[in-house]
């Protein structure tokens, strides 16, 4: 009889614990103008130390072993840069202010690629229109539009997937 009473108490306890509530915190926490500086600043360092990343690993690839050595240092100092900020923004109470800055930073590039990929789009159909509509200046430029676009396009998703994107454009659908 004891043993079915303290279950049943255990019961009770697990229950209450269980109903309790609480509010989850969704919202973004307020930044001082001078930690939006500094995460600004990270994110800077942060793109700074992939592009020296990446570019030492084409060194490497293509076989100028020098010029790998340059990029690696730089990104030596980079990861440098980065420590110091992040320790800054964590003295103001930052949490993992690195793992926020990657954050920010693919959403950043995310975002750019998507906006490209809209703009290719719109310029695909007035190129279209034009064509049908045998408006040949417009075409023309049109054209032309298109090739910048696909341009900027192709350099926003290199720079996506320097900073860890994996498919850039597949992410955009």
């Amino acid at each position: 009889m004891k043993k079915l009473g303290l279950v049943a108490v255990g019961m009770f306890f697990a229950a209450a614990t269980f109903a309790q509530s609480t509010t989850p915190t969704t919202s973004t926490p307020t930044r001082t103008p001078a930690e939006k500086a500094q995460m600004k600043d990270l994110r800077k360092d942060v793109r700074a130390y992939d592009k020296d990343k990446a570019a030492a690993k084409a060194d490497i690839n293509k076989g100028d072993l020098n010029a790998a050595k340059t990029d690696i240092a730089a990104a030596k100092t980079e990861r440098k840069d980065i420590k110091t900020d992040a320790t800054a923004l964590k003295a103001e109470g930052i949490n993992k202010p690195v793992k926020i800055a990657d954050k920010q930073v693919k959403a950043i590039d995310e975002k750019a690629v998507k906006t490209d990929a809209k703009t290719l789009h719109t310029d695909k159909a007035d190129l279209k229109a034009d064509v049908k509509s045998n408006d040949l200046k417009d075409a023309k430029a049109d054209k032309a539009d298109l090739k910048a676009d696909r341009k900027s396009l192709k350099a926003d998703v290199k720079q996506a997937r320097r900073d860890g994107i994996k498919h850039p454009i597949r992410r955009t659908k």
